[in-house]
Protein backbone atom coordinates (compact mmCIF):
# COMPACT_ATOMS: atom_id res chain seq x y z
CA UNK A 1 0.00 0.00 0.00
CA UNK A 2 2.75 2.12 0.58
CA UNK A 3 4.48 1.46 -2.41
CA UNK A 4 1.87 2.18 -4.39
CA UNK A 5 0.90 5.23 -2.65
CA UNK A 6 4.06 6.75 -3.71
CA UNK A 7 3.21 5.64 -7.15
CA UNK A 8 0.31 7.39 -7.22
CA UNK A 9 1.93 10.82 -5.67
CA UNK A 10 4.62 10.68 -8.53
CA UNK A 11 1.68 9.98 -11.07
CA UNK A 12 0.05 12.88 -9.49
CA UNK A 13 -3.12 11.32 -8.34
CA UNK A 14 -3.05 13.07 -5.62
CA UNK A 15 -6.67 12.24 -4.98
CA UNK A 16 -6.08 8.29 -4.66
CA UNK A 17 -3.15 8.87 -3.35
CA UNK A 18 -4.39 10.73 -0.01
CA UNK A 19 -7.22 7.88 0.09
CA UNK A 20 -4.86 5.04 0.74
CA UNK A 21 -2.25 7.07 2.74
CA UNK A 22 -5.42 7.11 4.90
CA UNK A 23 -5.94 3.73 5.23
CA UNK A 24 -2.31 3.23 6.04
CA UNK A 25 -2.23 5.43 8.64
CA UNK A 26 -5.56 3.79 10.03
CA UNK A 27 -4.05 0.72 10.05
CA UNK A 28 -1.47 1.89 12.12
CA UNK A 29 -2.87 3.77 14.44
CA UNK A 30 -5.27 0.22 14.79
CA UNK A 31 -2.50 -2.07 15.24
CA UNK A 32 0.52 0.02 16.95
CA UNK A 33 -1.47 3.42 18.28
CA UNK A 34 0.15 6.66 18.03
CA UNK A 35 3.31 6.17 20.07
CA UNK A 36 5.16 4.72 17.27
CA UNK A 37 7.65 5.60 14.90
CA UNK A 38 6.10 3.58 12.19
CA UNK A 39 2.64 5.61 12.80
CA UNK A 40 4.43 8.83 12.71
CA UNK A 41 6.63 8.28 9.78
CA UNK A 42 2.84 7.59 7.34
CA UNK A 43 0.92 10.62 9.44
CA UNK A 44 4.10 12.86 8.35
CA UNK A 45 3.39 11.03 4.32
CA UNK A 46 -0.05 11.88 4.14
CA UNK A 47 0.29 15.34 5.45
CA UNK A 48 3.12 16.16 2.67
CA UNK A 49 0.49 14.85 0.29
CA UNK A 50 -2.24 16.91 2.06
CA UNK A 51 -0.35 20.04 2.18
CA UNK A 52 -0.06 19.33 -1.97
CA UNK A 53 -3.73 19.71 -2.46
CA UNK A 54 -4.24 22.83 -0.16
CA UNK A 55 -5.48 21.35 3.16
CA UNK A 56 -3.15 22.94 5.35
CA UNK A 57 -5.45 22.45 8.52
CA UNK A 58 -5.23 19.25 8.34
CA UNK A 59 -1.59 18.75 7.73
CA UNK A 60 -0.17 21.12 10.32
CA UNK A 61 -2.44 18.95 12.84
CA UNK A 62 -1.01 15.81 11.96
CA UNK A 63 2.74 17.37 11.88
CA UNK A 64 2.32 18.96 15.45
CA UNK A 65 1.17 15.41 16.25
CA UNK A 66 4.26 13.72 14.62
CA UNK A 67 6.41 15.87 16.49
CA UNK A 68 4.73 15.70 19.87
CA UNK A 69 5.17 11.96 19.07
CA UNK A 70 9.13 12.14 18.33
CA UNK A 71 10.25 14.59 20.61
CA UNK A 72 8.72 11.94 23.60
CA UNK A 73 10.23 8.83 21.69
CA UNK A 74 13.49 9.92 20.24
CA UNK A 75 15.06 13.29 21.74
CA UNK A 76 14.35 16.89 20.95
CA UNK A 77 17.56 17.02 19.15
CA UNK A 78 16.91 14.31 16.81
CA UNK A 79 17.38 14.27 13.26
CA UNK A 80 13.87 13.26 12.50
CA UNK A 81 12.31 15.52 14.88
CA UNK A 82 14.06 18.59 12.74
CA UNK A 83 12.63 17.34 9.51
CA UNK A 84 9.23 17.57 11.00
CA UNK A 85 10.14 21.21 12.30
CA UNK A 86 10.99 21.75 8.39
CA UNK A 87 7.72 20.48 7.32
CA UNK A 88 6.12 22.76 9.69
CA UNK A 89 7.73 26.05 8.24
CA UNK A 90 7.40 25.05 4.54
CA UNK A 91 3.65 24.36 5.56
CA UNK A 92 3.89 28.19 7.23
CA UNK A 93 5.29 29.67 4.00
CA UNK A 94 1.57 28.13 1.71
CA UNK A 95 0.43 30.02 4.48
CA UNK A 96 1.57 33.37 3.87
CA UNK A 97 1.32 32.39 -0.04
CA UNK A 98 -2.07 32.01 0.96
CA UNK A 99 -2.75 34.93 3.31
CA UNK A 100 -1.29 37.60 0.74
CA UNK A 101 -4.34 37.11 -1.62
CA UNK A 102 -6.78 38.52 1.36
CA UNK A 103 -4.76 40.45 3.82
CA UNK A 104 -0.70 41.35 4.20
CA UNK A 105 -0.79 41.71 7.50
CA UNK A 106 -1.49 38.47 8.24
CA UNK A 107 1.43 37.10 6.62
CA UNK A 108 3.80 38.69 9.38
CA UNK A 109 3.13 36.65 12.38
CA UNK A 110 3.36 33.49 9.70
CA UNK A 111 7.37 34.79 8.86
CA UNK A 112 7.68 34.44 12.28
CA UNK A 113 6.62 31.71 13.01
CA UNK A 114 8.51 30.10 10.24
CA UNK A 115 11.88 31.74 11.21
CA UNK A 116 11.29 29.96 14.08
CA UNK A 117 10.86 26.62 13.02
CA UNK A 118 13.90 27.00 10.32
CA UNK A 119 15.88 28.22 13.26
CA UNK A 120 15.44 25.11 15.13
CA UNK A 121 16.02 22.84 12.89
CA UNK A 122 19.62 24.47 11.75
CA UNK A 123 20.60 24.28 14.89
CA UNK A 124 19.56 20.12 16.02
CA UNK A 125 21.10 19.15 12.26
CA UNK A 126 24.69 21.38 13.21
CA UNK A 127 25.01 20.28 16.40
CA UNK A 128 24.54 16.63 15.14
CA UNK A 129 27.10 16.85 12.49
CA UNK A 130 29.65 18.89 14.64
CA UNK A 131 28.74 16.88 18.08
CA UNK A 132 30.09 17.43 21.07
CA UNK A 133 32.65 14.37 23.18
CA UNK A 134 30.21 13.67 25.01
CA UNK A 135 26.89 13.24 22.29
CA UNK A 136 29.81 11.23 20.13
CA UNK A 137 30.33 8.60 23.00
CA UNK A 138 26.03 8.24 22.99
CA UNK A 139 26.59 7.01 19.43
CA UNK A 140 27.75 3.36 19.87
CA UNK A 141 28.72 2.76 16.70
CA UNK A 142 30.42 3.83 13.20
CA UNK A 143 27.03 3.08 11.54
CA UNK A 144 24.69 4.98 13.66
CA UNK A 145 26.84 8.00 13.68
CA UNK A 146 27.34 7.85 9.84
CA UNK A 147 23.19 7.23 9.79
CA UNK A 148 22.79 10.69 11.97
CA UNK A 149 25.06 11.88 9.78
CA UNK A 150 23.14 11.69 6.64
CA UNK A 151 19.73 11.65 8.04
CA UNK A 152 20.89 16.19 9.42
CA UNK A 153 22.81 16.22 6.10
CA UNK A 154 19.30 15.95 4.08
CA UNK A 155 17.25 18.03 7.03
CA UNK A 156 19.76 20.74 6.73
CA UNK A 157 19.97 20.84 2.88
CA UNK A 158 15.87 21.17 3.21
CA UNK A 159 16.05 24.16 6.13
CA UNK A 160 18.41 26.10 4.17
CA UNK A 161 16.64 26.01 1.29
CA UNK A 162 13.32 27.45 3.19
CA UNK A 163 15.43 30.12 4.89
CA UNK A 164 16.03 31.47 1.13
CA UNK A 165 12.26 31.02 0.33
CA UNK A 166 11.26 32.75 3.74
CA UNK A 167 13.59 35.93 2.76
CA UNK A 168 12.28 35.74 -0.46
CA UNK A 169 9.02 35.69 0.61
CA UNK A 170 9.54 38.64 3.39
CA UNK A 171 10.23 41.09 0.91
CA UNK A 172 7.53 39.94 -1.48
CA UNK A 173 5.47 41.27 0.98
CA UNK A 174 7.46 44.43 2.03
CA UNK A 175 7.71 42.81 5.46
CA UNK A 176 10.50 44.45 8.10
CA UNK A 177 13.72 43.20 8.43
CA UNK A 178 14.83 41.89 5.41
CA UNK A 179 18.51 41.21 5.36
CA UNK A 180 20.13 39.66 2.09
CA UNK A 181 22.80 38.20 4.87
CA UNK A 182 20.49 35.05 5.75
CA UNK A 183 20.18 34.38 2.23
CA UNK A 184 24.15 35.12 1.92
CA UNK A 185 24.56 32.63 4.99
CA UNK A 186 22.41 29.70 3.53
CA UNK A 187 24.20 29.82 0.28
CA UNK A 188 27.37 29.98 1.92
CA UNK A 189 26.66 26.70 4.48
CA UNK A 190 25.05 25.07 1.59
CA UNK A 191 28.48 25.50 -0.55
CA UNK A 192 30.64 24.47 2.95
CA UNK A 193 28.75 21.13 2.34
CA UNK A 194 30.53 20.25 -0.60
CA UNK A 195 34.14 21.62 0.08
CA UNK A 196 34.19 20.53 3.63
CA UNK A 197 36.15 16.61 3.91
CA UNK A 198 33.68 15.25 6.46
CA UNK A 199 30.76 16.08 4.42
CA UNK A 200 31.75 16.17 0.89
CA UNK A 201 31.59 12.56 0.14
CA UNK A 202 28.22 12.18 1.11
CA UNK A 203 26.73 15.11 -0.62
CA UNK A 204 28.73 14.68 -3.45
CA UNK A 205 27.25 11.20 -3.66
CA UNK A 206 24.72 9.80 -1.48
CA UNK A 207 22.71 12.71 -1.51
CA UNK A 208 23.76 14.28 -4.52
CA UNK A 209 19.62 15.06 -5.66
CA UNK A 210 19.25 16.52 -2.38
CA UNK A 211 22.63 18.62 -2.70
CA UNK A 212 21.82 20.01 -6.03
CA UNK A 213 18.02 20.84 -5.27
CA UNK A 214 19.21 22.87 -2.14
CA UNK A 215 21.71 24.87 -4.43
CA UNK A 216 19.76 25.37 -7.21
CA UNK A 217 17.09 26.95 -4.98
CA UNK A 218 19.68 29.27 -3.44
CA UNK A 219 21.45 30.48 -6.73
CA UNK A 220 18.10 30.74 -8.42
CA UNK A 221 16.64 33.10 -5.42
CA UNK A 222 20.02 35.41 -5.35
CA UNK A 223 20.53 35.78 -9.27
CA UNK A 224 16.37 36.72 -9.68
CA UNK A 225 16.77 39.57 -7.08
CA UNK A 226 19.12 42.67 -7.76
CA UNK A 227 19.27 43.58 -4.13
CA UNK A 228 20.57 40.38 -2.89
CA UNK A 229 23.19 39.80 -6.22
CA UNK A 230 24.64 42.79 -6.14
CA UNK A 231 25.28 42.22 -2.49
CA UNK A 232 28.80 42.16 -1.55
CA UNK A 233 30.44 38.62 -2.01
CA UNK A 234 27.61 37.56 -3.14
CA UNK A 235 29.07 37.09 -6.48
CA UNK A 236 31.77 35.21 -5.55
CA UNK A 237 29.71 33.17 -3.92
CA UNK A 238 27.05 32.50 -7.15
CA UNK A 239 30.82 31.64 -9.29
CA UNK A 240 31.82 29.06 -6.68
CA UNK A 241 28.18 27.60 -6.60
CA UNK A 242 28.73 27.45 -10.87
CA UNK A 243 31.76 25.27 -10.08
CA UNK A 244 30.17 22.95 -7.62
CA UNK A 245 27.51 22.29 -9.75
CA UNK A 246 30.28 21.45 -13.04
CA UNK A 247 32.42 19.34 -10.79
CA UNK A 248 29.42 17.12 -9.79
CA UNK A 249 28.20 16.95 -13.60
CA UNK A 250 31.77 15.72 -13.91
CA UNK A 251 31.74 13.51 -11.32
CA UNK A 252 28.48 11.89 -12.52
CA UNK A 253 29.69 11.45 -16.39
CA UNK A 254 32.94 9.52 -15.11
CA UNK A 255 31.15 6.68 -13.48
Amino acid sequence: MKFLSLELVKSKQLAEAENLQRKILHNLELSKGWNSLDTTAAAETLSVTLQNIGNLKESEELLERCLTVRRKILSEDHFEVAGILVHLARLTLLKITSDIKVNNDLSTPHLVKAKQLVNDSIRITEGILNPSRENRKKLNSTFAMEREKIGAIVVLLQALEVVGLLEAARKRIQAPAFDYQHVEQALRRCISLYNEPHTRNVVSKALRQHYLKCLHSLTLIVQHDPDISDAPQMQGLLGESQRIVKLLGEENNTK
